[in-house]
């Protein structure tokens, strides 16, 4: 604390030539160096200290001879000299004899004082002195000899030592002593002249560098002028020189500091300090108060100076009553005027400060601390510095003055003195307190003091409790006295100030202030406060409160809200006194509203009900101008809303309905213009106002399901969207939008940053409009309440970029020109917030949290408009409906959707731009619908979506009821478009889809048909798969979710799978359904059967398996669970584990390491089948473990994919008590539950996300077959296996009904489709108590719950017969499980009327664009949905489909045939198998050729290659022969020959079809169809054949049949060679049976009219091969020769048509001969008489005869057809000449084969 040493302010300093200035000790820097270069001018200074060094050599050496006038002569002529050459070196002094100089010159100096002082009076030597060192025009000698001196000091301590031996100390301490004692006279003394002061300077600086020596101080001892000085300042202050007094102080200061022993001798000796306190005594009274501590100030200099070596000056001090002198003068100053005078007053304080640290021995005191105190205060730990206080007598003298005093000056002084002596080392505080007690004496007089000395000391109490941690009892007792008494306000309001900010270090001291009475007396004096307040509201308030009473009210409300902080305790007493009432009553003013709404929250924690009523019940209460009131309310409601446990309060509070009444009272508030009250309010608090109430909701809603459902369910999000309307901002006209074809607009992302931080001058409305969808974006992500960027609602900037004018922004609005699209000036910082919606939400994975946010945000997108502003409208509502699509991007997203009526939403309120197809929202709408209308809709919604853009039907008598009302309309819609003119003609160019399709029908068919494009190209999105799936897992089923990032688990809790009893256990404990036991374990094994998809597999770092069903069971009395059945799937090796290991169910972080246990058994207890390549992810896969039971406690398990056997293995069976036990008691029971996925004790984050369908639990081990019947149904299959329809066998056409299982082996199956919300009560009630119980411990919640949402999938087995059953499973966990019900647009279409609205589509399709996309539709719908394909078997709709294909010939092409192959389920051919799926498309829509054959493009020819491809002999091929035959394929064909048109491609390929047909399904009823046809093909015996040509006939394939000769003798023969290839084919090995069978039904008089005479030598031929091939059986050659009765193939094609043939019949009847043998040889004989002329007939006669397989005839053999005669008989001769026979012995062959 010692002051520090520098010059004085108000005294000039010294400067040199160059004006610059000194320092303050001894370095003294010399002038500036003039700006030079080169090296000769900086050897001229060195050059220069040479010649003087050598000058003064000269003067050294010749100094003893010289006489002293001469030495002095010289001597005086050399110095100025050496001060030139010492100013041009700046200092840099190169002199060797620098010490002698410094002798010289000394001693010259001393001499010529000493001979100006030498036999003067005082007043006279005083002048003498005077002059000598004056400095006058130019230099004198002794102004030369003091700068010398004064130079020469400051080189070094050497140079300093030399001036010290001249005895110039003493000299100069004389002159001293003579400048102050005796002023000169006032015309001098009044006006010092510049060079006085430089001379004085230079003076006090010589001085001040010789004292500072110890050796300078011994010198001056010798004399007694130190004495007289100090002795002068103390007695003649007054009287002295005025310009000296501080350079006489500076230099005793010095000394002071100098001090050595021998100097406190000196000064004892001569009693300096003695005379100087008398002295000081005497003038204490007449000197001014100032002066007088200037004075003293340098006595106590040197008694705190010398204490460090000797304590004799300082009881020389005490002893002489210095500290009174100190008292007497400190208390004098208070009444004086002071302003320049109060340094010396500081530094008066800071000695005496000092002096309290000065004392031999240290302080004893007894530890007197009272408790409690805070935890980390340890006094015994705290070690003493060596600065503690010793001396108290000199803290005696602060602490008086204090207490006498009420300077303000003074009081803060003594006041940072004490806080002082407490940093100087923190046992201060306890020395002085447990000694003189100053902090809790002065709290009795603090209100005396003035205010900032009251708040000085309340900071000084403060600190002791901060800085040393030290809780002063007695000292805050005395506080809280002030506060009661409060006889002076201000001052009570800085202790309370003082206690508050001592409560907020440490929770303790709320108890504290509450067990001493402050808490209740504060309660107290606000009681009357809010009394008053309450009886003045209205009127205004006294001047009073406006001042000191309001602050002492709003701090005592602080200190209250302080002490509740985090104290329960104190939150009761302030409940126990009743004051909610009254401190709700400080809610009206602003200046308490803080402090009251902290308290309210504080009491919030033990009433969370009475807090929201009282803030819910405030923001209902104020009025429109409140607004500050409600944004205070609002910010406190969010602080406690971040409170979980405070969401149910603020639903049971009418929260919800109070924050949406908040926007309800702002209808119009954000109008543009303003009006009414709203027009003097700012826009930007009305917007942070309305954030604020989002916020509250958003807070209220996050992550509580039973708020959620809350909102949701009572419709507030509809609410809350018509509020938000009502602000203003929003369109809310009735008249339709005209839409504006816009240019590429901006994103949503850029109309945000462009409202925010752009200068673009959007209109008012549209910012608002824009700030409100982003909360509503924020408040979807489920961030709104925790985004602080929102917090500055501020406009954008005002002034326009500087390339924008003004005057072209006016000029645009002038003209109604859009707004420029923003140009990206701004930085990449602000863009960085708002990143592409898209990117955000794929790569982020961002969920939608609030999906009623979005139907918000669609319901307020139609809004989004002004007449003003067209073109900017439109584009900020296609940024935001772009937003939108961007939200639905993701499928789960898309799903959630679904869940919250976001399809029922945009119907209702988007309406005109879903009619309106040129509408720049249509296509996006469009868009969303049809992605979550993939996903799942309501029928109802499905059934609005399709009347779009037609007006609603009118419903006549005919169909009243809605169940038929849609089928009504699309039969009428079928009929009206069937009706119209068939020949319109219709435009061969493409029409684009999005525009009315032109026909030349009215415009109202036109509309009909553009409106079936549009509704047919939507449910094609709809309905089509948008990713691959297997083709019975194309359509996605409901399930089960269950992702391990969010919480590391979630899984379906299956209660009461069984409870095994004992004889003395009473039924009620067990829980479940149904009646009677169900032993566990089963007593034949167990099946367990699940549907899975895995979206995302966890990595190797966070493995976490697929846990398919984990079995629990818990031995009553006991404490462990242990699981014994589990089945799961491992990601690191991709197996399947199956275990019936006895593992004790825990947490998997206590888990102990497996021990070995010994097994007694062979038969592992757990087993892995790898399953690497069947998993893939995003496919749903079917999981079957089937555990078939054997002897012995072992068993054999067996795992199915798909299907497909993974493996088998034997392992042990599952024992029959849990855990060790051997035996159970019969009072005990086994509790079994079940787990599906992750259970809360086996909590492991994971990124794991997998799906789960149907899953079912059998007691039984089902076969192979049953699981592969099982995954053929597919995951939506959603019944108990007990009527599953099978294949029908060979021998039935119905498909067969059988039980895979019996029902009462069926243990539970779960389905998400047959679930539903509930809660713990409802399962109580509905069920039992006992699984109520175990669901409410699961889900950890209180059993008696009534509001938290339960999803309980319902055992869909519960019905069926059999014993006790689970009621289903319950969802466990929040975030890691999601439930979706899927009811696809492709399954919704059922209940709407189904394929009927399919084909009304096909109805009014007028163009092929329009054909193509309803046919589309139909076999989306189809082949996605069994329902439908069964409904349109059930209505006939193939049957309307070929009618209205037929009247829509002209519109088929080749893709609509592709679709119908499709329908029919042969058009994927390769990709899987190729059988018919769909008879009845492929009956009455493929196998309609009539249709086909009538279609452009040669679509029949494309059909009949298809049907050759289906119907190769394969497997498949013989499977579709077979259904072909079912279906009449053969006649139909039979039937297309007929026609005169017919060409010979197509005549070859239909061959090709019989041929394919009967060898994949031979059949004599075909064979009689097609013999039939070939004996109408024959003409009669009239027409002679033989000689037409047929040549070139099969060359010409587009050429039709009737344009050519010959054509039925080539028909006939193509259709004989296909018969003959069917039966000699390789494929078809018909038995001698079958052969036996096929040759009686058309009977020999069949073949034998082949072998007429007029026919044509090719058929011949062919018809004797065809005989002949049957006659090689010998069976058939005897029945040949015996005689067979003729006339079978007519009898047996006329089978069934009795009836046809009658009516056919006209004329006579003719006569009926009955039956008759028909002998074949000998007919044969006669027919072949007539074809001896063909060689082929000798070659296959004679393979008859000799036994030999058919072949065929060399080629010089065949038979042509010559036109010439002659040519045509050589022929016939070389071929018999070869074959060896000749004409003469044909009858003689003959007779060999002749009956006898």
């Amino acid at each position: 604390m010692d002051p520090a040493e520098e010059l004085p302010k108000q005294q000039g300093d010294f400067l040199d030539e160059t004006g610059q200035k000194p320092g303050p000790d001894n370095d003294v820097e010399a002038p500036a160096q003039p700006e030079a270069s080169g090296e000769g001018q900086h050897q001229c200074p060195t050059l220069q200290w040479e010649t003087l060094a050598k000058q003064f050599l000269e003067y050294e050496q010749a100094s003893p001879y010289l006489i002293p006038e001469e030495q002095q002569r010289r001597l005086l002529g050399f110095l100025p000299l050496f001060l030139k050459a010492w100013d041009e070196s700046a200092g840099i002094v190169s002199f060797p004899n620098i010490h002698f100089l410094a002798s010289e010159v000394s001693k010259l100096l001393t001499k010529e004082i000493k001979k100006k002082l030498n036999g003067k009076p005082a007043e006279d030597a005083r002048l003498a002195v005077g002059q000598l060192l004056q400095l006058k025009g130019e230099e004198e000698d002794g102004c030369v000899l003091l700068r010398s001196v004064y130079l020469l000091s400051q080189i070094d301590s050497g140079t300093l030592w030399n001036i010290i031996k001249s005895g110039l100390p003493v000299a100069l301490m004389q002159c001293l002593y003579l400048f102050f004692t005796f002023p000169l006279g006032k015309a001098s003394d009044g006006a010092t002249r510049e060079e006085d002061k430089q001379v004085q300077e230079m003076f006090v600086q010589t001085m001040l560098n010789l004292y500072r020596e110890e050796q300078g101080l011994e010198e001056l001892l010798s004399a007694a002028e130190l004495q007289s000085l100090i002795i002068a300042t103390a007695s003649l202050w007054d009287q002295c020189n005025l310009s000296w007094k501080t350079p006489t102080g500076r230099v005793l200061r010095t000394i002071s500091k100098a001090q050595t022993k021998t100097a406190i001798v000196y000064l004892q000796a001569a009693d300096c300090i003695k005379i100087a306190i008398q002295n000081l005594f005497k003038l204490a009274d007449t000197l001014p108060a100032s002066d007088m501590c200037e004075a003293v100030s340098i006595i106590l200099c040197f008694v705190k100076d010398s204490y460090p070596i000797s304590s004799a000056l300082l009881l020389e001090f005490e002893n002489n009553d210095g500290y009174q002198l100190l008292v007497k003068i400190l208390l004098r100053w208070e009444g004086s005027l002071h302003s320049e005078g109060d340094h010396h007053v500081e530094e008066v304080l800071d000695l005496l400060t000092c002096l309290t640290v000065c004392g031999k021995t240290e302080l004893k005191v007894s530890g007197n601390i009272t408790h409690p105190q805070l935890p980390h205060f340890d006094f015994e730990q705290r070690q003493s510095s060596g600065m503690t206080v010793k001396n108290l007598q000199a803290f005696q003298v602060l602490q008086s003055i204090f207490q006498k005093t009420s300077d303000l000056h003074l009081c803060r002084r003594i006041l940072l003195a004490i806080k002082t002596m407490w940093a100087w080392d923190t046992m201060n505080f306890f020395l002085l307190e447990w000694t003189l007690q100053p902090i809790s004496q002065f709290t009795d007089i603090i209100p005396l003091k003035p205010h900032l000395v009251q708040i000085q000391f309340f900071q000084l109490v403060e600190s002791v409790v901060l800085e040393l941690s030290y809780i002063p009892h007695e000292i805050l007792k005395k506080v809280e006295c002030l506060i009661k008494e409060n006889l002076v306000p201000s001052c009570t309001i800085a202790a309370l100030r003082c206690l508050h900010s001592i409560t907020k270090r440490d929770l303790l001291f709320t108890d504290i202030f509450r067990d001493s009475g402050l808490l209740g007396q504060l309660l107290t004096q606000l009681r009357k406060q809010a009394k008053i307040l309450r009886k003045t509201a209205g009127t205004q308030a006294p001047c009073l409160e406006q001042g000191t009473e309001k602050e002492l009210t709003c701090v005592m409300l602080k200190m209250v809200a302080a002490l509740v902080l985090g104290s329960v305790r104190n939150a009761v007493v302030i409940k126990d006194y009743g004051m909610v009432p009254y401190i709700k009553i400080f809610l009206d003013d602003e200046c308490y509203r803080s402090d009251t709404l902290c308290i309210l929250e504080q009491l919030s924690v033990i009433n969370t009900e009475e807090y929201m009523s009282i803030i819910i019940g405030a923001l209902c209460s104020s009025t429109q101008g409140e607004l500050y009131l409600k944004l205070d309310l609002l910010k406190s409601l969010l602080r406690i809303l971040e409170n979980p446990k405070c969401h149910s309060a603020f639903r049971t509070c009418s929260g919800f309905n109070g924050l949406l009444s908040l926007l309800s009272d702002m209808e119009g508030a954000l109008q543009d213009p303003p009006s009414g009250p709203w027009a003097t309010t700012g826009h930007s608090l009305i917007l942070e106002l309305v954030l604020y109430t989002l916020q509250g909701i958003a807070a209220a809603l996050h992550l509580d399901p039973i708020n959620s459902d809350f909102f949701q369910r009572n419709g507030l999000f509809e609410k809350l969207a018509e509020d938000l309307v009502s602000l203003g901002c929003f369109w809310t006209q009735g008249s339709q939008q005209v839409p504006v074809q816009l240019e590429k607009g901006r994103t949503f992302a850029e109309f945000l940053n462009a409202a925010l931080y752009s200068s673009e001058p959007f209109p008012a409305w549209l910012k608002s409009c824009i700030r409100i969808l982003s909360f509503l974006d924020h408040m979807i992500k489920g961030t709104l309440h925790l985004d602080s960027c929102f917090l500055e609602i501020k406009p954008a900037a005002e002034e326009p970029p500087w390339d924008v004018q003004k005057g072209q922004l006016d000029q645009q609005e002038e003209h109604g020109t859009s707004f420029k699209p923003l140009e990206n000036k701004l930085p990449a910082s602000d863009y960085r917030a708002w990143a592409d919606p898209e990117d955000r939400l794929e790569g982020g994975n961002c969920a939608i949290i609030h999906p009623g946010a979005v139907c918000v945000m669609v319901r307020l997108l139609p809004k989004l408009y002004k007449e003003e502003h067209p073109e900017l409208s439109q584009e900020i509502q296609c940024a935001v409906a772009d937003h939108i699509q961007s939200l639905v991007k993701s499928e789960k997203s898309r799903q959630v959707m679904c869940t919250s009526g976001l399809l029922s939403t945009i119907i209702t309120s988007c309406q005109h731009a879903l009619n309106n197809d040129s509408h720049p929202l249509h296509l996006p709408l469009i868009r969303v619908f049809e992605k979550l209308a993939s996903q799942s809709i309501e029928p109802d919604v499905l059934r609005q979506f399709l009347w779009l853009g037609t007006p609603p039907p009118t419903v006549t008598g005919a169909c009243r009821n809605p169940a038929k009302t849609t089928l009504c309309q699309e039969t009428s819609l079928c009929k009206a478009a069937c009706s119209e003119d068939s020949g319109a003609a219709v435009l061969d160019n493409p029409v684009v889809p999005q525009l009315a399709t032109q026909t030349t029908g009215s415009p109202c068919v036109s509309r009909g048909s553009a409106i079936a494009l549009q509704t047919s190209m939507s449910l094609i999105s709809m309905t089509s798969p948008r990713n691959f799936q297997p083709h019975n897992t194309s359509l996605a089923p409901s399930f089960v979710e269950f992702d391990m990032s969010p919480e590391g688990y979630g899984c379906l809790f299956l209660p009461t799978l069984s409870t095994v009893m004992g004889p003395s256990v009473e039924h009620s404990i067990s829980g479940g359904i149904g009646m009677g036991a169900r032993p566990f374990p089963p007593l034949g094994g167990l099946t367990v059967s699940s549907w899975f998809l895995v979206s995302r597999f966890c990595s190797t770092r966070d493995a976490h398996p697929l846990r398919f069903l984990t079995v629990v069971r818990h031995m009553s009395r006991m404490e462990q669970e242990f699981v014994c059945f589990a089945v799961s799937f491992s990601p690191t090796d991709r197996s399947l584990v199956i275990s019936t290991e006895e593992v004790e169910f825990q947490p998997l972080d206590i888990m102990e390491p497996e021990v070995e246990v010994p097994n007694h058994s062979s038969a592992p207890t757990q087993i892995e089948f790898s399953c690497t390549q069947q998993l893939a992810t995003g496919q749903w896969h079917h999981l079957t473990v089937t555990v078939a039971k054997e002897t012995k406690r072992n068993c054999i398990v067996s795992a199915y994919i798909n299907g497909q056997m993974l493996g088998s293995a034997k392992m042990q069976y599952i024992q029959p008590l849990p855990g060790s036990c051997i035996s159970m008691e019969p009072s005990s029971f086994v509790d079994i539950y079940g787990y599906i996925a992750t259970p809360r004790v086996w909590k492991q984050k994971s990124s794991l996300a997998w799906r789960l369908g149907p899953t079912y639990l059998f007691e039984e081990s089902i076969s192979g077959e049953t699981v592969e019947v099982i995954n053929k149904l597919g995951p939506r299959y959603f019944s108990n296996f007990q009527a599953v329809q099978l294949p029908a066998n060979d021998d039935s056409k119905e498909p067969q009904l059988t039980a895979l299982v019996a029902e009462e082996r069926i243990s539970f199956g779960i389905n998400a489709i047959c679930s539903s919300t509930t809660t713990i009560q409802d399962i109580k009630s509905c069920y039992n108590e006992v699984d109520s119980r175990l669901i409410a411990k699961e889900m950890g919640i209180i059993s008696r719950d009534s509001s938290t949402p339960v999803f309980l999938a319902r055992n869909i087995a519960g019905h069926l017969a059999g014993p006790l059953r689970t009621i289903g499973s319950v969802a466990v966990g929040q975030f890691g499980v999601r439930v979706f019900q899927s009811c696809p647009a492709a399954n919704s279409l059922n209940f709407i009327g189904g394929p009927a609205i399919l084909l009304g589509l096909i109805a009014m399709a007028r163009d092929d664009h329009a054909m193509y996309a309803a046919v589309k539709v139909l076999n989306s719908v189809l082949n996605r949905s069994p329902m439908s394909e069964k409904l349109m078997s059930h209505i006939g709709g193939y049957q309307i489909l070929v009618y209205l294909l037929k009247r829509k010939t002209k519109l088929l092409n080749n893709r609509i045939l592709q679709l119908v192959l499709s329908i029919a389920g042969t058009a994927e051919l390769g990709l899987e198998s190729s059988t018919i799926k769909n008879y009845g498309a492929f009956q009455y829509v493929l196998s309609n050729f009539e249709l086909w054959s009538n279609a452009p493009e040669n679509l029949d020819l494309a059909l009949f290659s298809h049907l050759v491809e289906i119907l190769r002999p394969s497997r498949d091929g013989c499977q579709n022969a077979k259904v072909a035959y079912q279906m009449q394929m053969v006649p139909k064909l039979v039937f297309l020959l007929n026609d005169v048109e017919i060409s010979c491609s197509r005549v070859t390929i239909i061959c090709t079809i019989f041929s394919y047909l009967l060898q994949g399904y031979f059949n004599t009823k075909d064979i009689l169809r097609i013999g039939l046809f070939l004996v109408y093909t024959l003409k009669p015996s009239s027409v002679d054949e033989s000689q037409i040509c047929l040549d070139g006939i099969s060359d010409l394939p587009g050429e039709a049949l009737s344009q050519t000769s010959g054509k039925t003798i080539w028909l006939r023969n193509q259709l004989l060679k296909m018969l003959l290839d069917v039966m000699c084919s390789d494929k078809l090995h018909l038995s001698s049976e079958a052969q036996e069978e096929t040759f009686l039904a058309l009977g020999p008089d069949w073949f034998l009219l082949f072998t007429q005479s007029h026919l044509h030598p090719s058929t011949v031929v062919m018809g004797i091969r065809l005989l002949l091939h049957f006659l090689h059986n010998p069976t058939l050659l005897r029945k040949f020769k015996e005689g067979v009765v003729a006339g079978r193939w007519m009898s047996n094609s006329s089978t069934g048509m009795d009836i046809l043939m009658d009516n056919l019949k006209s004329g006579s009847l003719i006569p009926d001969y009955g039956p008759y043998l028909v002998f074949g040889l000998s007919v044969l004989q006669a027919c072949l008489i007539n074809h001896i002329h063909l060689p082929e007939i000798y070659l296959l006669v004679s393979g008859l005869f000799l036994g030999t397989p058919q072949c065929d005839p060399p080629e010089a053999s065949k038979i042509w057809t010559p036109c010439c005669s002659g040519s045509y008989r050589t022929t016939i001769w070389r071929t018999s000449l070869k074959l060896g026979c000749a004409q003469r012995q044909w009858p003689s062959c003959w007779r060999w084969l002749r009956p006898q």
